[in-house]
């Protein structure tokens, strides 16, 4: 738990975690604000519109990436190494520190968004609430949970911070959408189809490439992803010279 809590002043100290934090909320905010006044013209649920709380995960993606890699690049990591040397309780507390920062950071996307959503929602004469709402919010918290834990452990296995931010910036601008408009199938099983089914994206009919997953089935899908990144990324760790 000491270790935790390290991390987590470690990461309360940095500018760039308050900066992604921040812009995850805003880009939670302002696509909240687009999916009631453009896209639920043309066919969009409440239910999408309150998802788009969850819609900061890009943001909590590189924050896990920045938290774990950034050692590496101001050469910080043989002192943290120094202090605890055992490196598998590093990384696991790196880990919770991530689930903790993506938590925090999802549940500020859903308490600013969700009041937002509902004002707009309500100005434009559309019902501003149904029994699926909280269920979409809850699980748009933890999906950007998810997504930083993810982060985390991709940025240990890169080492090098910026080929990660880099290789996150490249797989959502192109890389997701071009697997899936070759391969439509694979949309349910990609990060970002697991994130939407999670927030019941597809509820209501919003025409998506691939059926989604159920929503309990896409958490498990993050989970698995941030799992296998996980395990790997301590396999490699333990073993890297920091020297």
């Amino acid at each position: 738990m000491t270790l935790v809590r390290a991390e987590l002043v470690k990461a309360r100290g940095t500018r760039s975690m308050w900066a992604l934090a921040g812009l995850a909320v805003l880009f939670s905010v302002a696509w909240a604000v687009v999916d009631v006044l453009v896209f639920l013209r043309s066919g969009g649920t409440v239910e999408n519109a309150y998802g788009m709380a969850q819609q900061g995960y890009l943001f909590s993606l590189l924050l896990g990436i920045v938290l774990t890699a950034g050692e590496y690049r101001h050469q910080t990591i043989t002192w943290t190494l120094l202090v605890t040397p055992r490196r598998g309780e590093v990384v696991r507390a790196r880990f919770a520190a991530c689930a903790v920062l993506g938590l925090a950071i999802g549940i500020a996307g859903v308490v600013v968004t969700a009041p937002v959503t509902a004002v707009l929602l309500a100005a434009t004469g559309r019902t501003v609430f149904t029994p699926a709402v909280p269920g979409v919010l809850t699980g748009s918290a933890l999906s950007v949970a998810l997504w930083c834990v993810f982060g985390g452990a991709l940025g240990m296995l890169a080492k090098n911070q910026t080929v990660a931010v880099i290789g996150a910036f490249v797989w959502f601008l192109y890389g997701d959408g071009l697997l899936v408009a070759f391969v439509p199938s694979v949309g349910r099983w990609t990060p970002t189809g697991a994130s939407r089914a999670v927030v019941g994206w597809d509820r209501g009919g919003r025409e998506v490439a691939g059926d989604l997953l159920p929503g309990w089935a896409g958490v498990l899908l993050l989970l698995g992803y941030a799992a296998v990144a996980g395990f790997a990324a301590r396999a490699i760790s333990v073993r890297r010279d920091v020297t």
